[in-house]
Formats: C-alpha cells, sequence, structure tokens
C-alpha cells in the first residue's frame, strides 16, 4: 500500500521547484568566470541563456515554489511561524532581485558585449556578480530557515 499523502507530494513539488528554479544560479559565478575570458563578440550568447533560463524556469519555479509553500503552511497549521514568515519574504525579494537589478545587469552585459564595450561590460559585470552572490546568499538563509525552523 502506498503511504504517500498529498503533504508529501506537494513537499516533493516544493523541493524539486527549488532546485530547478535555483539550481543553476549556484553555478553562475564560474559560467561568469569562464564566459568573461571569451571574446567580448562571443560573451552574449552566454547572457541570452541566463535571460531565457529566468524566464523560463526560474519565474515560474518561483511562483511553484509560492504556491506549494502557501499550502504546505496551510495543511501544517504553521503559517503563524516566524520562520514561514520570513521565507516568503525572503522568496519576494529573491524574485524581485531575479527580476529587476539582476535581469537589468544580464540586459545590461549583452547590449555591452554586442556593442564590444569592454569598461561597460567589466561595470556590469561586477554588479551582477555582487547582486548574484547577494541572492545566493539569501536563497541558502531561506533553505536555514525552512529546514532549522529556528523560531
Amino acid at each position: 500500500m502506498l503511504a504517500v499523502q498529498l503533504y508529501d507530494v506537494v513537499l516533493w513539488i516544493h523541493i524539486t521547484a527549488v532546485v530547478v528554479a535555483f539550481g543553476a544560479l549556484f553555478a553562475y559565478p564560474i559560467f561568469l568566470a569562464v564566459n568573461a575570458r571569451a571574446p567580448l563578440a562571443q560573451r552574449a550568447g552566454f547572457h541570452h541563456l541566463q535571460i531565457a533560463f529566468s524566464e523560463r524556469l526560474t519565474g515560474p519555479g518561483i511562483g511553484v515554489i509560492l504556491l506549494a509553500g502557501v499550502y504546505l503552511a496551510i495543511d501544517a497549521e504553521v503559517y503563524d511561524q516566524a520562520w514561514v514568515g520570513i521565507s516568503f519574504v525572503l522568496l519576494f525579494v529573491i524574485a524581485g532581485l531575479g527580476s529587476t537589478v539582476l535581469r537589468r545587469g544580464e540586459e545590461r552585459l549583452v547590449a555591452t558585449s554586442e556593442a564590444s564595450d569592454e569598461a561597460g561590460y567589466a561595470a556590469a559585470l561586477a554588479t551582477v556578480r555582487t547582486w548574484t552572490f547577494v541572492t545566493l546568499v539569501l536563497i541558502v538563509v531561506t533553505i536555514f530557515f525552512m529546514t532549522a525552523k529556528p523560531f
């Protein structure tokens, strides 16, 4: 007899959505460093991939994370716990950073590489690296709150 409950399936969906939405982001520092060594005119392709990944996987994945998280919090009756509220706020901050600062930075990387603007590319790359790091830290902190439930 299968002993899997709906809660377990939604938890699996929630965790899988986190891996799909954010997994590749953890490789971005390496991708960015390797891509920055390529000839400037060839760098835009990777940044187009970053944007496509964000639009097709990260954005929808955040929606699945949110919906599954709401279900899990309601079903387990933990929606009033501080770790749940903090995690939801952090998810919105992460989504906001991805759809604003990071997206604009990636678009600047495309534009500056296509325009052969090495100085502009370097400035945009520094910004994207910084905000990627900030986003990664927020993702790790959110995972800590969701697993350790410190409050």
